[in-house]
């Protein structure tokens, strides 16, 4: 299977302003994320590419990277990562099977992490085909009743059937059943990452401000990889402080 990574990386944000060239260990946020990317290399990887709106990064990267790295130059109004990395693959004309949409502020994610989900890609005929594959992660019972940690439950050939910011499933009985939480790295085909940004917005989506439902509503299959690693957050300039030393 062929596949590559694309990296959205926009400059604007509400709770921290210009983040991807934030400093980490000395090094611009991006910078520290497209080397990560770098180490998830196997049989069939295609490249690495940054998807931005800001020339600053554009010459972060590049200054750092030179041609081992695409970057590419995408609208600054498009609403979301998925669509921007819909954007560069247009742009960047590859021909592989599933892209990686690695965020430009996840600087810590393990390559296990992005096997894991290309993994989802090569099933059997027992298994559901996979069109967008993600991650969970075993949620602690504290964080259960907390809206900002989203749950997801998953059917027996782990495709996602819902996912929600209220506690699921319901333990009515008592059960030995994991609740998970979600973590929002994703694998896309590469036919299918096109199409999402023409998908219409749906009820549960707007319900629950989560773009996934819009895709089970249109009747896309999600696959669920479980890791057991979650990576630092890095939403606020005060969270620099907690992963500079990091790694």
């Amino acid at each position: 299977m062929t596949y590559g990574i694309i990296i959205p990386a926009r400059i604007g944000s509400t709770r921290f302003p210009e983040k991807p060239l934030a400093l980490i260990n000395g090094k611009p946020m991006i910078v520290r994320t497209v080397e990560s990317a770098l180490s998830c290399v196997r049989d069939g990887f295609t490249g690495v590419c940054v998807a931005t709106d800001d020339s600053r990064i554009e010459q972060a990267v590049l200054s750092e990277f030179g041609s081992r790295v695409a970057v590419v130059m995408t609208p600054p109004e498009l609403p979301n990562g998925t669509a921007r990395c819909a954007a560069a693959l247009e742009i960047l004309g590859w021909n592989c099977e599933v892209i990686v949409n690695l965020q430009g502020d996840e600087p810590f994610i393990q390559a296990s992490q992005v096997f894991s989900l290309l993994d989802c890609f090569s099933g059997d005929a027992f298994t559901v085909p996979t069109d967008i594959a993600t991650l969970k992660i075993e949620l602690s019972p504290a964080d259960l009743p907390n809206p900002n940690r989203v749950k997801v439950v998953c059917g027996i050939h782990r495709q996602a059937l819902y996912f929600s910011r209220s506690p699921i499933p319901f333990h009515r009985n008592a059960s030995s059943l994991k609740n998970y939480r979600h973590i929002g790295m994703y694998a896309y085909r590469s036919h299918i990452l096109t199409q999402l940004p023409t998908l219409s917005e749906t009820p549960l989506e707007l319900a629950e401000s989560l773009e996934q439902l819009r895709w089970l509503e249109h009747g896309l299959r999600i696959t669920l990889a479980e890791t057991n690693y979650e990576s630092p957050s890095i939403d606020t300039p005060e969270d620099l402080g907690a992963v500079n030393g990091f790694r």
